[in-house]
């Protein structure tokens, strides 16, 4: 750069048209971005659209193959069958935590063998 042309007023001048410059285009990406903007889809939102849609429509059928009347008549009966229902202990259950009393019982009560195939 020249000598001559280096003094605080130029490098001012610049600086100015620099942040001049840089507005204009911002503001151009402001305006277009105003006008072709489109509101960002996610795909958990095209996925949830066929599950509500889904949801609608099992409960539509569900209204109208179960009244509200029934319902309401069979709640008596079920909470006195439930009301007069003991709590027992199962037997055998389906899910045993390895490594457990119940575990080693289980296992010891039940033959390791499998059973021959069927022809």
């Amino acid at each position: 750069m020249d000598p001559n042309r280096d003094n605080p007023i130029i490098r001012f001048t610049t600086f100015w048209w620099g942040i001049g410059t840089f507005m204009i285009f911002a503001l151009l990406f402001a305006v277009i971005w105003f006008f072709y903007h489109k509101p960002v889809v996610s795909l958990e939102d095209v996925v949830a659209k066929v599950r509500y849609e889904t949801k609608a429509r099992i409960q539509q059928e569900q209204t109208a193959s179960l009244p509200r009347e029934s319902i309401d008549a069979a709640i008596p009966a079920v909470a006195r069958t439930l009301a007069v229902a003991k709590p027992a202990a199962v037997e055998k259950p389906d899910q045993v935590v390895p490594d457990t009393p119940t575990a080693r019982r289980l296992a010891a009560e039940t033959p390791a063998t499998p059973e021959p195939p069927k022809p």
